[in-house]
């Protein structure tokens, strides 16, 4: 007798995978990578929600999610991943003065690739009319200001760009993003063509991160503090500080640490990466130089803005100091660390 052949067992939905691995469990961590993309996803007050279902087996918000596909990311290039040249900087002009986060070098990076024609436009976060964080295009000078500081909480800004890179146009594009959304660029860059990241994404500028928050919570603690957003200014002062600050509702206010850092998105701590190491230039505080930033050139393309910044006298730029660079190293080792450690106890339970 012949035995009927067993059919293959049916491969899970891309979406019923990306919403039990990472959504459910409450792992997102509001990139927006997965946005943009079909209509199966939307981002609403803060969150990756999944409003309806969607049966293909294999789909691009699963393949481009930084939590979903952690375990497939390569070995890092040292502790700060591929470093060209480490620096240390903050730009000249006086329209960024008090409004840009450090040194304003990110600010003033963007602002020159759009104004040389670099880049046609650039995708940023940026809080909205009641502080939300959200993504958005910018296209000149003026967009890019009003995006300038960091909001410290997730936007879902990575949908702005698969709305960019759906559309039919061919101008390059820049992308501000933490190390997740890095991350989620690598994979959409490595995606099979034909493929629109690929040929467009001209310029990547990660930043420096510890943690990121969700828009929900920081609100409502905001609240408890008697802060109503939007903020005009936010930051996390190297330690021992040991505080929040916030710039808001015509004053000052700190916020002790413990109690953001209990709002920090769960999926955060399997996050290695500190300086986003996928970026073309990553930037971030400058320890021991408030109103500076540090910058680790990654790529040519990267070290090339950077030069031209400083050609033409846009940026104040030097070697990075080599005690706030071990520092920074120090930083990034047990930033690995732990997350090594936290996705082992989840491996063995």
């Amino acid at each position: 007798m012949v035995r009927p052949v067993a059919s293959p067992a049916p491969q899970p939905a891309a979406l019923g995978r990306l919403l039990a691995e990472v959504i459910e469990p409450g792992l997102c961590v509001a990139c927006g990578a997965c946005l943009g993309l079909c209509p199966h996803l939307i981002f609403m007050d803060g969150q990756v929600a999944a409003p309806d279902a969607c049966g293909l087996t294999s789909g691009r918000c699963y393949s481009f999610c930084p939590v979903a596909q952690r375990d497939a990311l390569g070995e890092s290039q040292g502790t700060l991943g591929p470093v060209l040249g480490a620096w240390q900087g903050r730009a000249t002009a006086p329209d960024l003065e008090g409004r840009a986060q450090y040194g304003g070098v990110v600010s003033e990076l963007l602002a020159l690739a759009l104004e040389q024609s670099m880049v046609g436009e650039a995708v940023v976060t940026a809080a909205g009319l009641r502080g939300a964080p959200q993504g958005i295009r910018a296209s000149e000078r003026v967009g890019v200001l009003g995006a300038a500081g960091s909001v410290y909480a997730g936007g879902g800004a990575l949908g702005r760009l698969n709305q960019a890179l759906e559309e039919d146009a061919s101008h390059p594009l820049a992308v501000v993003g933490l190390p997740c959304q890095v991350q989620a660029i690598s994979a959409m860059r490595a995606a099979p063509r034909p493929n629109p990241a690929a040929e467009r994404l001209h310029l990547v500028i990660g930043l420096f991160c510890t943690m990121n928050l969700p828009w929900r919570g920081l609100r409502d603690l905001l609240a408890r503090h008697g802060v109503r957003p939007p903020l005009d200014r936010a930051d996390f002062p190297p330690p021992p500080a040991g505080v929040f600050q916030v710039w808001g509702n015509g004053g000052y206010h700190e916020i002790p640490l413990e109690e953001v850092r209990a709002l920090s998105y769960p999926g955060c701590a399997g996050c290695g990466d500190l300086t986003s190491e996928g970026a073309d230039l990553s930037v971030g505080a400058c320890e021991g130089k408030p109103g500076w930033n540090t910058i680790l050139s990654r790529t040519h393309a990267g070290t090339g803005l950077l030069e031209l910044a400083a050609g033409k006298g846009l940026l104040e730029l030097e070697p990075a100091d080599p005690a706030s660079l071990e520092h920074l190293n120090q930083a990034a080792a047990a930033k690995r660390k732990r997350a090594a450690a936290w996705s082992e106890e989840r491996r063995h339970g």
